[in-house]
């Protein structure tokens, strides 16, 4: 029954089958982020309120949803890498760090961007924006622990541990919109009433850079997972196979 979860954890095994899910995914994220921003950037109408600076929510919210996704991605790499000693469940939380650390520095980004015209500054010490700020910190730490810690097993320990810890996070950043007054807006509720103020000409090209969005991430997760794996693997006869392939 356990058979599929020790196999997934074979970096040769995810190395072969993600090269085969690489060219479909790729299709299907340029297909998706296509559709989503030629629709945000020509059909969705203005808003009565902010006017065509509602578009930044067509990049804001698919990047900050995603940003929120690493953390509990890298605890669940970490629990799996402290209690089964998978590889490459600490190959991939690893890679998730950096390009974590990325989408929220650009989630922080379009969000003072998308601030600036509607609450008249680039950033405030809000519930919201603060506890996004701390997770990029930690994102950082978690990077910059494992390049102090000379020993791969002890670092890759450490780094779980401070993964499932800084996951704490994640849940805090989600409701502190409900839990403390913040000048950041509360999630807004998507109706397929076309009256509504945010009616499907909104929302469902949101939903489709959100997808696309994730996709990307999980694009890059792979990228970077398999060039992590050639580089651990690099004295395993397989992975001199492929170089020697690659290089004929």
């Amino acid at each position: 029954m356990w058979q599929w979860f020790f196999r997934l954890g074979s970096p040769k095994w995810f190395y072969e089958m993600s090269g085969k899910w690489l060219p479909w995914l790729l299709v299907l994220m340029t297909v998706l982020m296509s559709v989503g921003i030629l629709w945000a950037l020509l059909f969705v109408p203005q808003d009565y309120q902010q006017g065509d600076t509602i578009r930044i929510m067509y990049v804001h919210v698919p990047v900050a949803s995603i940003s929120l996704a690493c953390f509990p991605l890298m605890a669940v790499a970490g629990v799996i890498t402290l209690v089964w000693k998978m590889k490459l469940a600490d190959m991939v939380a690893k890679c998730a760090a950096p390009i974590g650390a990325w989408f929220t520095a650009v989630a922080l980004a379009t969000g003072a961007i998308w601030g600036q015209p509607i609450w008249g500054t680039w950033w405030a010490w809000d519930a919201r924006l603060t506890s996004m700020l701390i997770q990029f910190f930690l994102l950082i730490g978690v990077i910059a622990l494992r390049s102090a810690i000379e020993s791969p097993d002890a670092a890759a320990k450490a780094c779980a541990l401070l993964a499932i810890v800084g996951a704490i996070n994640v849940p805090i950043i989600k409701y502190s919109v409900e839990w403390w007054n913040t000048l950041h807006q509360p999630s807004s509720d998507f109706s397929m009433d076309e009256n509504s103020a945010f009616g499907p000409e909104i929302w469902v090209p949101l939903v489709i850079m959100i997808f696309a969005v994730y996709i990307f991430f999980v694009i890059s997760l792979i990228l970077s997972t398999r060039n992590e794996i050639l580089q651990r693997e690099r004295r395993s006869q397989w992975v001199v196979d492929i170089v020697a392939k690659e290089q004929v």
